[in-house]
This record gives C-alpha cells, structure tokens and sequence, in this order.
C-alpha cells in the first residue's frame, strides 16, 4: 500500500509574483490544496522537506497527511500530490497541487506496473518481452492505494501475453482497463536478413577513373585538333581562290596584241595613210 507521510504547512495569505518571490527567497514553496467538497487553499510548505518526501518515494501516488498551520492550530488534510513543477533550467521547485482525499470515499488513479522474473521465451527462446502497459487505472479507498501492481511473467512463452484478467488485484483494489486488454506479451526476434555474396564470376571490375579520365582528355584534344583542321580548310580555299583571278590575269596579259612595228599595217584590210604630194605637185587622183 502507498505510504503516508506527514508534510508540514502553513496558511498563505498574500498572493502575487512579488509574494512568491519573497516565499522562494526564504526556501518556501507555494502550494494549493484542492478538493471536490472544500474550497482552493493556498498554503506554503519548507522546500526541504518537500524535496525529502519527493525523493524517498517510490512511486507518483505518495499519500500525503498534511498538517496546515493557521493561527496557532493545526488542521489535518489528508491529500495525494498531484503535479509538482520544476524550473526547466535550475529544476528548483516552483508549485505543488495537492488533491485533497476522503479516508472513507473511494478514489481513481492510475498505478504504475512492474514485471517479475524472466519470461522462459526470453530465455530459452531468445524472444523479447514488450510492455503494452505500463500503468493500470484502479479505484479503491486512499488506505488501500498501491504503490504499484507487480506481475510475475516467468511462464510466459513466445506468442504468450498476460491480459487484464490475468492480473490478480491487491485487497481492496479494482481494476478499471477492459480485462481483455494485455499488459504484457512475448514476440519472437526479429530474423536478422543476411546479404547473399555475388559469385565470383560476377564481381564487377573496379573502375579505373583515372583511364577514364585520361581517356576523355585524349577523345577531348582529337576534336579540338579536327575543328583546327576543319578551320584551315576554308582559310586554304581562301586563297587559292585569290589566286585565281591573278592566273587569269596573266593569262589575259598574253592575249594582249603586241603593237605592230613602224611602217606596217597594225590590222588586215587596213587602208595606208595617203602620203602628202610633194610640194609643187598635185595630189594624185584616186
């Protein structure tokens, strides 16, 4: 059953960033105490102490009598602690909620499990044991609070699981999961799947990436040294086609006529020039 430990409180009055800072300052922390018959009540309790409770727990339902101090008199709540919240940096304590219980009212929870033993698929088997729950919602008086559900599991085979209703509860303890539900199940291992080796014909040769790349250098600089070529053949008709009209040019030098000599006729069936009549004489008759 849950243990009942005695925590000390007082009332708080004031309210307020600037009241709660002072509260920390002076190692207190701020709480309240809810209750389904009684009112919020703002209390302040030594962090010590609180940080002493917390860590000799064993479980998150630790059942709590708390002793409020107020104006002399000490009133006893009986509460469970409901959240408590940590800075997220320092993890110092910053506010605790407590629930305040009933001795004579049943109360709803959530209690945590644990397996006993080692399942014989785990051992023989090599088989691995899964939590499908790890806490278990039951209902019972505050006296009869569990700290937690053990369960044996040491029979359990491969393919095998523990349901609800396999678990026995504590005295005075109520499961409220459907019984149908399981806690606890062995699967087999999972087959790890090996690689099949290629044969040995089939081995790939390495690639060589330097005869590659030697290989596109060499395919690179034939076809820089082709587009040379294909760039000189136009430059060669080039010229010799300006050579041409220079041979035509010869040739039309020797068609020219060579001029004919003094005293000859330049052309077939050209007439003689008429000679001037010696003075004194005339011109002969045509």
């Amino acid at each position: 059953m849950a243990k009942q430990v005695k925590l000390k409180a007082k009332l708080r009055t004031e309210s307020g960033r600037g009241a709660v800072k002072r509260l920390r300052t002076g190692g207190v922390v701020p709480a309240v105490v809810y209750g389904a018959h009684t009112q919020p009540l703002s209390v302040a309790v030594e962090v010590m102490e609180l940080e002493n409770v917390l860590h000799h727990a064993t479980s998150e339902n630790v059942l709590v009598d708390l002793q409020v101090e107020d104006n002399g008199q000490t009133k006893n709540r009986l509460a469970l602690i409901q959240e408590v919240q940590h800075h997220p940096v320092s993890d110092v304590i910053l506010h605790v909620d407590f629930h305040e219980v009933s001795a004579t009212e049943k109360l709803r929870t959530v209690v945590p499990v644990r397996a006993l033993g080692e399942p014989e698929g785990v051992k023989t088997g090599g088989g691995v044991l899964e939590f499908v729950m790890r806490e278990l919602r039951v209902e019972c008086l505050p006296k009869d609070l569990p700290e937690m559900v053990e369960v044996n599991v040491e029979t359990l085979q491969i393919g095998q699981s523990i349901h609800v209703r396999d678990v026995k509860p504590p005295a005075g303890v109520t499961f409220l999961d459907d019984a149908d539900q399981p806690v606890f199940i062995v699967v087999a291992p999972v087959a790890e799947v090996e690689e099949v080796a290629p044969a040995e014909g089939a081995l790939a040769e390495p690639e060589v990436i330097g005869a590659k790349k030697e290989e596109g250098e060499e395919g690179e600089a034939a076809e820089g040294e082709a587009k040379k070529g294909e760039a000189k053949k136009p430059e060669a008709g080039k010229a010799a086609a300006a050579g041409k009209p220079e041979a035509k040019a010869a040739a039309g030098g020797k068609a020219e006529a060579k001029p004919a000599p003094a005293g000859k006729p330049g052309a077939a069936g050209a007439k003689p020039e008429a000679k001037p009549a010696p003075a004194g004489k005339p011109a002969a008759k045509k």
